[in-house]
């Protein structure tokens, strides 16, 4: 969109330079219209040079040697054909390079008495119109070109602030703009500033990630201390059902901080992607979850793909979890594969969702109507969609026609 963006820039700006030379173009035909003598003033110019001419040859008409050497003299130094007649139309003489072009003539009066003619043709190029609007033309396109180069140099650093966001809102952090060697003006300032601030976002995620880890180790090793306490105890004979309530609470702590640590490795683009195998790892989910390894339909072909086991872990392990507590229990775990995705559904026995419940599945801490009163649906499934759009992938729910819901999620294999 933003690479459409720029190039409407570009070719908006080509248009308003084209419109420019257009409307200079019109601005000078107009003056050079208001400027050109008035018609009537024109005609009056023509009749005096036709006044003048005749009376300069009317005192040297009855000299021919004298006529002839005013109409030479006349042709020579105006650069036109000056033809004589006499009175009776008859040519008398002739003098230039004959023409075809524009004319104008002069009757010679001698005494009252009309003697002849003179007759004066400048010679007209036939091409000189056409020449002059060919180079109107060809200049307007040589500014026209001129302007589209300059409308582009001028959003060139607009298309690399563009590649620049692109590649940050992808999670390239590495992404700097590159303006060359001697950038100036604004684009520099602006490029120098949104550098600095991708320098800046890459220390920050940098931190958070070493927080991440740090932080992860520090809470999994109280509550591992936590759940030896609680062996310890029952070894020694403490009261089961008291037993029973603490590593439950412990449990249900260890799952938050699984949630809550996935959400910070989304939040940090902090994945780390190794070679799994989908049915290997949807065992080891039901495995952990204290079901029946039969629950899993598995697939023959070749289960490979490209994915971030812990994250795909914690989706998996909250199907499940949803499943039992909205769903009545997982009745199927299924992996699915084909040649660009693998995925993988829970089916449950529960009473399916309400359409306004699909929409809104997805979104943290939304209340089941399905479920029952008072009952949510946490940060289970946004976290699952989460994993799965992190992965190139998506997640749905839909209601099966024998009864209950398939909740599932797909990774793209990379």
């Amino acid at each position: 969109m933003t690479e459409a963006r720029t190039g409407h820039l570009r070719r908006l700006l080509v248009g308003w330079f084209g419109a420019t030379i257009v409307a200079t173009g019109a601005v000078l035909g107009l003056v050079a219209w208001t400027l050109s003598p008035e018609p009537s003033r024109w005609r009056h110019t023509v009749e005096d040079l036709q006044a003048f001419v005749g009376d300069e040859f009317a005192r040297v008409w009855d000299d021919p040697a004298q006529r002839s050497a005013l109409a030479e003299r006349t042709a020579d130094g105006l650069d036109v054909e000056i033809l004589l007649r006499d009175a009776s139309g008859a040519e008398i003489e002739r003098h230039g390079a004959a023409c075809d072009g524009h004319g104008i003539a002069a009757a010679v009066d001698v005494d009252g008495a009309v003697r002849g003619s003179v007759e004066a043709c400048w010679r007209h190029e036939g091409r000189a119109g056409w020449a002059f609007v060919l180079g109107l033309v060809a200049a307007a396109g040589v500014l026209w070109a001129a302007a589209g180069l300059l409308a582009r140099r001028l959003t060139q650093p607009f298309d690399r602030l563009t590649e620049f966001a692109n590649r940050l809102a992808e999670g390239d952090l590495e992404a700097r703009v590159d303006l060359g060697d001697h950038p100036r003006g604004e684009p520099a300032i602006v490029a120098a500033a949104l550098n600095e601030m991708a320098g800046r976002v890459q220390e920050q995620i940098a931190e958070g990630r070493a927080l991440l880890a740090a932080v992860s180790h520090e809470i999994r090793t109280p509550l591992g201390h936590l759940r030896v306490l609680v062996e310890l105890l029952r070894e020694r004979g403490a009261d089961d059902a008291t037993l029973v309530d603490i590593e439950r609470e412990v449990g249900d702590l260890d799952a938050l901080v699984s949630k809550l640590l996935a959400d910070a490795r989304l939040q940090f683009s902090a994945l780390s992607r190794t070679r799994l195998a989908a049915n290997a790892i949807a065992a080891r989910a039901i495995a952990q979850a204290g079901l029946p390894a039969a629950l899993l339909v598995a697939v023959d072909d070749d289960d490979a793909f490209d994915a971030d086991p812990t994250l795909v872990a914690r989706a998996l392990g909250n199907l499940i979890e949803n499943a039992a507590s909205h769903g009545g229990g997982a009745r199927a775990l299924r992996v699915e594969i084909d040649h660009d995705e693998v995925t993988f559904a829970v089916d449950d026995d529960g009473p399916g969702f309400d359409e306004e419940e699909i929409e809104r599945a997805f979104d943290p801490f939304v209340r089941g109507a399905g479920s029952g009163a008072g009952s949510t649906l946490g940060l289970g499934l946004s976290l699952v969609q989460r994993i799965a759009l992190a992965h190139g992938g998506a997640a749905w729910i839909r209601n099966r026609d024998g009864g209950g819901a398939t909740v599932a999620f797909s990774i793209r294999r990379v």
